[in-house]
Order: structure tokens, then C-alpha cells, then sequence
């Protein structure tokens, strides 16, 4: 009996003890390992390009909106805020062009991607009118977008064009050269594997005396062109706002990025605004270019200023009334659904009178088979009054037929029988109410 007293006290000092000793062999036995995962990005950034840009901007103090259309954007806020608007930007009205450009000329900030001609317009065939239609906000100020001149093919590379043709399921085309004996073939195949694609040179962007160069990698596969740039004789730029390029950055190829003054305020354009793009704002002095043209004001990256459709800006303006509108479209439809069964006449406009409610009272019954209702209360004072003519039944209906000129039988029948038309409910009523009236 001790003994397992003993053993009960020790028990729980022995699962502790084996507790710790598996907790120590789990931590001696095991490494931590830390691993990266790719997780995809929430929706909300995929279908903001500038989130990063907007969320970098937040961590600077720099407060920052998303405008979708001409209605968020105008009236136009104050010209501390620095407006960044993409070539998806819709088609401009000459009014929205003249109010935009004169906020500019009033101290406004403006950063704009240059907009390309259609593919199916060369820019050497493009006229006046073409360049207008194109790009009403741009062409007025005298800039153009041509085709960059560098070539489009790259160099041919016979072991990219191998690569290329091996079919889609093989699982790793490069493995089949990457553990070849020829060791040009190896080298080739660790270059298109390893190294980057040739890209220009980034820009060297010149901002002052006393700064540093900046490097941006600007690239696209056009070029900017003002007008005041053309050398030759008794050529005028066409310029219908008082601009001045007042800095600009370019390459071997061209421009990709011009600055115009405008009265107080500043025109930025550029070739692309990909640069700030949440895959590329984190390379070269991508974030740096963007918050030295915002100035550490308030930014708007502006995507559309072309009118959204009516529904979508209904519902975004005035929720309460788009769901009255819906409201009224459902139950405008339940009307208008064709109905089963007979149809009901309108009721007449003018009231009715005691004997029309009586008489569409008396047709109710009729119709459903309650004639015996009708003429209950008749024949009960009818069979009082047949009574008086003779205690026994068959000689009072002998008399008071003979007092009503009537057979006997069809006084019988008046009494006991339900009719079958409104004939003979007529003729059994008019019967009922001579008995009745009958003196004897």
C-alpha cells in the first residue's frame, strides 16, 4: 500500500521530467530555417501601378490620391499639389486644356508622360491637325514624341535562337548546353542565363552646381521634340502658350525627359513614367526624381481625365439616388410582366348606389352555387303563409294554387326545388313573394 502511494506522489515529477526532456531534445535535435516564400500582392496593387509610389510618398509626409476620372480631377485643387498624369489620360476638351494650363501659369506643377502617335500614323506624314488630335495638351506647348532611333533587332544569337525553338515542354532547354563538353557553348549558355539584358545607358540628369549626378534609367522607344529646337531659317515653333525649356535630359538617342516654364508654375514631360512603376521605382534615382519634381507637396497621380461611363459615375457620386433609379427600373418591370388568368374590368369612376352592391351581391352567390341563401328567408315566410290556407300540406298547396291561378305542382317545386337558370329563379322568387302576399 506504501509503496503505490509512492509511486502516485513521484508520477507527475516524472511526466514533468519527460516533458523537459523532449522539449530539450526537440531544441538540440532541430535547426531553425528561414525561408522566403512568394506570396502574390493584393489586388488593391496590382491594379494601382503607383501604389509603391503613393506609399513611399506617405513614409516622406507627402500626402498622395488616385484620380480616375474628370470629375475627381476638376475643379482643379490648389497649385501646391503636384498633378502626374499618364497617356491613358482620355481626350482632353479645350476648356479642361485652357483651365489646366492656366493653373500651370499660376504656380501649378505638372508631370505628364508624353503620348504617342497611333501605329497607324507615321510621325513624318502626321500634319498639324493629326499632332492636335493626338495630344491636345501637349502639341499646343510645342512638344512632339517621334520614334527613337535605335534599331529594333537586336543582334542575332544563334544559341538564343536554338533555345527559342526547343519545344515548350521540355523542362530546362538551358540544361542541355550548361553540361556540354564544348566549353564556347558553356560560356554562352551561362551568359543568357546569368547576365541582363542590354539596356541603354540611364541618363545623367544635371540638377545644379553643387549636386551630384543623378542616373535614371528613362528609356521607351520614342524620343521628345520641342520646337524651339528646329535650326532652320524662317522656321517658327508653333507655340500657342509662352513656354521656355528651361532643362532637360537625354542620351545617345534623344530626349526623355524636358522641363518648360510656364508664368510661375513648371512642365515636366517624359518619354514614360514606367520609372515609378512598383517594379522600378526602387532602382537608380527613381524615387529621388520623383520627389524632386513634387517638391514635397502634395502629389495626383491622375490615370484617366476622360469621362467614366454615366452608371460608374453615378454610383460613385450619388449612391442614394442610382439605387432609386434601380428601384424604380424593378418595379417599373413588375408591371410590365404579363399576368395569368382572366382580367378584372376597371372599376367605374362614379359610386354606386344600395341596389347595385345588392344586386352584385345577390350575382356573387349565384356564381357559387349559394342560391339556397337567397331565397331561404322568402321561403320560410312563404311556408308560414301556406299554412294559414290548411293544417294539412297537400290540400293548403291544393288552395293556395288555385288562389294563384298556378299548378300545384310548380308551387310544390317553388318551395323544395333549387333552380337551374336565372329564368326559372326568377319565376321560383316571383312565386315565393305572391304566396307570401297572398290573402286568404
Amino acid at each position: 500500500m506504501g509503496r503505490t502511494a509512492r509511486l502516485r506522489r513521484a508520477f507527475p515529477w516524472l511526466l514533468a521530467a519527460l516533458l523537459v526532456a523532449m522539449v530539450a531534445g526537440y531544441y538540440a535535435l532541430t535547426e531553425p530555417v528561414t525561408f522566403m516564400q512568394r506570396v502574390a500582392p493584393d489586388s488593391s496593387i496590382t491594379r494601382n501601378p503607383y501604389s509603391a509610389a503613393q506609399q513611399w510618398l506617405a513614409q516622406r509626409g507627402q500626402p498622395s490620391e488616385r484620380i480616375l476620372s474628370a470629375a475627381a480631377l476638376f475643379p482643379l485643387p490648389d497649385t501646391r499639389t503636384t498633378l502626374v498624369i499618364d497617356k491613358h489620360r482620355g481626350m482632353l476638351t479645350p476648356n479642361q486644356v485652357n483651365t489646366l494650363l492656366e493653373w500651370v501659369q499660376d504656380g501649378g506643377e505638372l508631370v505628364v508622360e508624353a503620348r504617342p502617335l497611333p501605329g497607324m500614323l507615321e510621325a513624318s506624314d502626321a500634319s498639324d491637325s493629326d499632332w492636335q488630335d493626338n495630344d491636345p495638351l501637349l502639341f499646343p506647348l510645342g512638344i512632339t514624341l517621334w520614334d527613337s532611333p535605335v534599331p529594333e533587332s537586336a543582334e542575332e544569337d544563334p544559341i538564343r535562337d536554338l533555345l527559342m525553338a526547343l519545344p515548350t515542354f521540355v523542362d530546362s532547354p538551358l540544361q542541355y548546353c550548361l553540361h556540354s563538353d564544348n566549353e564556347a557553348l558553356r560560356e554562352d549558355c551561362t551568359r543568357l542565363a546569368c547576365d541582363a539584358p542590354q539596356e541603354p545607358a540611364p541618363l545623367g540628369l544635371h540638377v545644379g552646381d553643387n549636386e551630384p549626378d543623378r542616373r535614371v534609367q528613362l528609356f521607351s522607344d520614342y524620343v521628345i521634340w520641342h520646337d524651339s529646337w528646329d535650326d532652320e531659317e524662317g522656321q517658327t515653333p508653333h507655340l500657342e502658350w509662352p513656354v521656355e525649356v528651361t532643362a532637360y535630359a537625354d542620351n545617345d538617342y534623344g530626349s526623355q525627359l524636358v522641363q518648360l516654364g510656364l508664368g510661375s508654375g513648371q512642365i515636366s514631360v517624359l518619354t514614360d513614367l514606367g520609372l515609378w512603376s512598383n517594379e522600378r521605382l526602387l532602382y537608380f534615382d527613381h524615387a529621388w526624381l520623383l520627389a524632386w519634381l513634387t517638391a514635397d507637396e502634395p502629389v495626383w497621380f491622375v490615370r484617366s481625365v476622360a469621362m467614366p461611363p454615366l452608371a460608374q459615375w453615378l454610383w460613385l457620386k450619388a449612391p442614394a439616388l442610382a439605387f432609386a433609379l434601380l428601384t424604380l427600373l424593378v418595379l417599373w418591370l413588375w408591371y410590365r410582366i404579363p399576368r395569368q388568368g382572366p382580367r378584372q374590368e376597371a372599376r367605374e369612376e362614379s359610386s354606386r348606389d344600395y341596389l347595385q352592391h345588392l344586386h352584385a351581391s345577390g350575382y356573387f352567390q349565384w356564381r357559387t352555387d349559394q342560391q339556397a341563401a337567397l331565397v331561404h328567408t322568402l321561403r320560410k315566410q312563404a311556408e308560414q303563409h301556406l299554412i294559414r290556407f290548411h293544417h294539412q300540406r297537400d290540400k293548403a298547396l291544393t288552395l293556395a294554387a288555385k288562389a294563384l291561378s298556378v299548378p300545384a305542382k310548380e308551387l310544390e317545386a317553388a318551395l323544395q326545388m333549387q333552380p337551374d337558370t336565372r329564368d326559372q329563379f326568377t319565376r321560383q322568387v316571383s312565386l315565393l313573394q305572391s304566396l307570401k302576399n297572398c290573402s286568404h
